[in-house]
């Protein structure tokens, strides 16, 4: 297996990871919505034990946002330099993969907080019947 192929085969499933943790982080708020407990004035009443995953839905959600606007900053900037250094779009250049790790911290805090929601998301669920 060549690297490029491996390298290329971690782009989609890390992609597909992304689009999944969104779907189901989206889908934990909705089902939350459909286990609220009544209406408090000004607003809707969620048993306290809800709210805390909703709270994990809802940060996960934003830990997926905030890769995503981290690597359009690095990749972009990093883009705009070496352009302006050489001026030639098909020059080879070496950037380091440090500049991935913090995109890689929100990745997996995003997919491990969305885990951690619906392993206390079904909890709940299981305590109700």
């Amino acid at each position: 297996m060549k690297i490029s192929k491996m390298r290329e085969d971690y782009d989609y499933f890390t992609g597909k990871v992304s689009e999944i943790v969104r779907q189901l982080n989206l889908a934990g708020v909705a089902i939350i919505w459909i286990f609220r407990v009544g209406k408090e004035t000004g607003g809707v009443q969620y048993a306290a034990s809800l709210k805390w995953v909703l709270g994990l839905f809802v940060l996960s959600l934003a830990f997926d946002l905030l890769q995503y606007i981290y690597q359009s900053v690095v990749w972009g900037s990093l883009n705009t330099h070496y352009y302006r250094l050489h001026k030639n779009e098909e020059k080879d250049i070496k950037v380091s993969g440090a500049w991935n790790y913090i995109a890689l911290v929100f990745f997996w805090l995003k997919a491990v907080l969305t885990m951690v929601s619906y392993v206390l998301l079904f909890k709940f669920i299981y305590e109700q019947f």
